[in-house]
């Protein structure tokens, strides 16, 4: 029987587009259906009726396993339906509608949700994957426009099934109507299905995308920090290595009023598996004014004050985010804390990231849907910065 095993799940949205994704039990065509949202007073989802107005699609004839379809001439912040299709010469398959909306253009708000460890945390995982079906759950709760994962998606990057046990699965509802971002973790780096699985843009484990008034670079930590190496350096923090260059040059080029990075290693966590040698990419990213650096690996929440120079700085400084998110190991905490930590706890955890051009304000919310830190970076005209 033809099936979709994966998906449909959405994958890089921008103003005028969005990419689907889905994997089927056999292999087969490919056909997406963008249709008109009409809103009515109640009905059938969200106050939208049932849609019916095909407004633009895409297909691909050949048959495959993974499918991935991109429609474009959409309209910037704008909620469409969904279905996807596939067929061979025996059967047929179909999902949806489902919604989803386009990037807002720039100096529109939107919030997007973090979290991380949904495969890294397994070896400790007591409950079964309870843990991670709450967070999935509560974030979706949120309606967040994108979501980030910061690594360690997976157990084992060579294990085809860990991909549906721990995100896909878990993940269905959330994934169907909201695009994902995320970074390779060490339980990911070498294994191939990161690559099929999502639609980033080329070579995948580092990248860039604007979203509103943010600018996000995305980056692979183990590259960095390889394994022969771990947790020295690698000796990639230089011009000459592709993804450094990368990151110099795409700083140089984007005017973005705010700039987040993200990776899987923690430079500043005052727990186990800090890894230090990343602290060689803090005064680039000082130089270019990056207002939040988000990272994972040890798997508890900790937040730094702001950072400069390796030192306080609560007028240009960077705050650093470890969201280990789902799963909590209090014993790789330190038996206190480092000078840089402002908060830090080991609870299941997401963060829910609300972004305005004068604001950028970060939750962090247990799996249980309880609010335990909040915190706001404030940016006038001028970019002159406010932590409160």
């Amino acid at each position: 029987m033809l099936t979709m095993i994966k998906g449909p799940y959405l994958q890089w949205p921008t103003e005028e587009s969005m990419t689907f994704m889905w994997e089927t039990s056999k292999p087969a065509t490919s056909r997406v259906e963008v249709m008109r949202a009409e809103r009515i007073h109640s009905g059938y989802q969200g106050n939208y009726k049932q849609p019916e107005q095909i407004l633009a699609s895409a297909e691909n004839s050949g048959y495959s396993l993974i499918h991935q379809l991109t429609v474009s001439g959409l309209e910037p912040g704008t909620i469409y339906f969904y279905k996807v299709y596939s067929q061979n010469e025996q059967e047929a398959a179909e999902a949806g509608p489902f919604p989803f909306k386009t990037a807002m253009l720039p100096g529109e708000p939107f919030s997007f949700t973090v979290t991380s460890e949904t495969g890294g945390y397994s070896g400790f995982d007591i409950t079964g994957g309870e843990i991670n079906n709450s967070i999935f759950a509560q974030m979706k709760k949120y309606r967040p426009d994108f979501s980030l994962f910061i690594g360690d998606i997976v157990n084992d990057r060579t294990n085809y099934a860990d991909w549906d046990q721990y995100f896909f699965s878990p993940g269905k509802e959330l994934l169907q109507d909201t695009p994902s971002f995320s970074c390779l973790g060490n339980h990911e780096n070498g294994g191939s299905w990161y690559y099929d699985f999502f639609a980033f843009t080329a070579p995948k484990n580092y990248y860039s995308f604007d979203y509103g008034d943010a600018h996000f670079i995305a980056l692979d930590s183990t590259d960095f920090i390889n394994n022969d190496t771990y947790p020295a350096s690698s000796g990639k923090f230089q011009a000459g290595n592709a993804q450094y260059d990368f990151l110099v040059q795409d700083l140089q080029n984007t005017s973005a009023k705010w700039k987040i990075v993200y990776f899987h290693y923690s430079p500043y966590v005052s727990g186990g598996y800090q890894v230090e040698a990343l602290r060689a990419l803090c005064p680039l990213l000082e130089q270019h004014s990056v207002d939040l650096v988000l990272s994972s690996h040890t798997i508890v929440y900790e937040r730094s004050y702001p950072l400069r120079s390796g030192r306080l700085d609560f007028k240009d400084g960077i705050v650093y985010v470890v969201a280990g998110g789902a799963g909590a190991m209090p014993e790789w905490l330190l038996p206190k804390r480092e000078w840089f930590t402002s908060q830090s706890l080991a609870v299941p955890h997401f963060l829910q990231v609300a972004v305005t051009p004068q604001q950028l304000e970060i939750r962090a919310i247990d799996h249980q849907g309880a609010l335990f830190d909040k915190f706001s970076i404030f940016k006038d005209m001028d970019g002159a910065k406010k932590y409160i």
